[in-house]
This record gives C-alpha cells, sequence and structure tokens, in this order.
C-alpha cells in the first residue's frame, strides 16, 4: 500500500489517544500529526497544512464534527477527506454522520489496520500514473465505482482481489476458498462476506453512472444487461489490474505493507502470480 504520499491530521481527543494513532499510521507509512480538537485549531490546521484526510471523534473540545465538516467544505474549496471515530457502534449516528460529508465511520475499539486502509482508500491524494501497485489500482478502481469506504463489502473485494491476484485459482472456487479467506481475515463469515460483498456491487450499481463502471471494468455498456454477480465483477477487475501491471518497459513498485520491491512490470506479474 502505498501511502508516502498520504498526510493525516488527527484531531486529538486526548493526548495519548492521538499520539497512539499517530503512531500507529506512521507505521503504515502515513505521515500523521495530531492537533487540538477544538474547531479553530483544525481549521487553521487543515488551511495552513493541507492534510489529506481528517481524522474526528464526534464531539470536539468546542464543538461537533457534523459542524466542523461543514464549516471547512464552506471555507476551503478542496477539503479533506473526514474519517469519523464514535465511542459507540450506533447505526443512526453512523448514518448521520455519513450524510453530512464523512468519508469513513469507525467505533471504537480502533483497528488500526482497518483505519491505516480507510485512510489510503479515502485520500484525495494522487499517485504518479505509472504507479502498479495493486493495492493502489484496486482501491482506486473501487473508489471510482461509487462504493463507500464505510461498506463492509468495500474491504471484502478489495481483500478479495488482493488474493486473486496472488493465487489466480481462487477465481475458480469463489464460494468454497476465496470468501472463506476472506472471513478469515476480518473474522466473520463467508455467507457475510458473500451478502456483503453483493450489497456493495448493489450499492455502486444505483449510485453510479452504468457508463463509468464498464469503463473501469473494461467492458462495453451493452455487455451488462444486470448488475455483475460477485464473481463477474471481482474476475473482471482482477484481469484489469492485472492487464494494467503488464504494461511493458516501465519500472514499478510492488508495495506491500512493510515491504517495498521496485520490479519490472513482467517481474511484477511473477510475484503475484
Amino acid at each position: 500500500m502505498n501511502t508516502t504520499k498520504i498526510k493525516a491530521l488527527i484531531c486529538d481527543n486526548s493526548v495519548p489517544t492521538g499520539t497512539a494513532l499517530a503512531s500507529a499510521l506512521t507505521e503504515h507509512g502515513i505521515f500523521a500529526y495530531t492537533r487540538s480538537n477544538t474547531e479553530s485549531t483544525i481549521i487553521n490546521s487543515i488551511v495552513s497544512e493541507a492534510p489529506d484526510v481528517v481524522i474526528s471523534y464526534l464531539t470536539l473540545g468546542d464543538s461537533d464534527v457534523v459542524t466542523l465538516m461543514h464549516k471547512v467544505r464552506d471555507t476551503i474549496t478542496d477539503a479533506p477527506a473526514f474519517i469519523v471515530i464514535s465511542e459507540i457502534k450506533n447505526t443512526f449516528i453512523e448514518r448521520q454522520v455519513m450524510s453530512n460529508g464523512a468519508a469513513y465511520f469507525i467505533a471504537e475499539p480502533i483497528n488500526t489496520d482497518e483505519l491505516a486502509e480507510a485512510v489510503a482508500a479515502v485520500s484525495r491524494s494522487t499517485f504518479p500514473p505509472n504507479i502498479a501497485d495493486p493495492e493502489i489500482l484496486v482501491t482506486e478502481m473501487i473508489k471510482k465505482m461509487c462504493i463507500p469506504a464505510n461498506l463492509k463489502g468495500y474491504r471484502y473485494i478489495r481483500s478479495g482481489v488482493l488474493e486473486c491476484l496472488r493465487d489466480r485459482t481462487l477465481l475458480d472456487s469463489i464460494t468454497k476458498r476465496l470468501y472463506p479467506t476472506i472471513a478469515e481475515r476480518f473474522t466473520t463469515t463467508p455467507a457475510r462476506v458473500e451478502r456483503a460483498i453483493r450489497t456493495a456491487i448493489e450499492n455502486s450499481w444505483e449510485r453510479a453512472d452504468k457508463s463509468s463502471i464498464c469503463s473501469v471494468l473494461g467492458y462495453d455498456n451493452s455487455f451488462f444487461s444486470d448488475r455483475p454477480t460477485n464473481s463477474e465483477f471481482i474476475a473482471m477487475l482482477s484481469d484489469k489490474i492485472l492487464l494494467q501491471m503488464k504494461s511493458p518497459n516501465i519500472i514499478r513498485p510492488y508495495i506491500s505493507v512493510g515491504e517495498q520491491i521496485t520490479v519490472t512490470a513482467n517481474a511484477a506479474e511473477r510475484a503475484i502470480l
């Protein structure tokens, strides 16, 4: 996951918590820093330091995150993405926060791996066009198809495509092998994985322009009479990413958490296959 260009502002709910989150994100290659969680301090930091992502709790020292998001959008044209942390998991609160402009909602206890993935997914940072890191490619494609990053299906699709790039035989056994692999990673069940992925695809089909989805997947508009099945969707994404990685004569980084190897396109294909 190429995160070296991402800058994340953490609004301190408490100094130990903010520092711990910043340290965890730094270990994932994200430039993270903390500021006091007062409205004026956060807005001043956004204006002067231009973070890509703002991580905030629901309640600030003198305001709340919904009010803050509205003021930031009124003040700044190119506003950062907001990830909102809640002390409790509450569906109503999540809907309210997301409908008011948050890019991601996460409830405590915080899984720092999930938080780092969310930061990378919603970041406004752009990556050089010759980057062929499969994690970046799949993240960018999912975002273009308007699948919200807060959906569990977003994470399951992302994980599933990456697993299929590492082991192409998984595409022949989505139900029996891929779903259990994803379920084990996220401590859930294969049935929930299947349902969450289907919901995410349905969400994309309703929210995004059909021609945009077809373009991302590399098919003509007339190819789809209905939304793709889970298997079709994952297979098409996997194939599209693999084709992009085969562009000749370009040296590209293949980056995973804690590891960075510079390889040619052919070597990148061998590393995945």
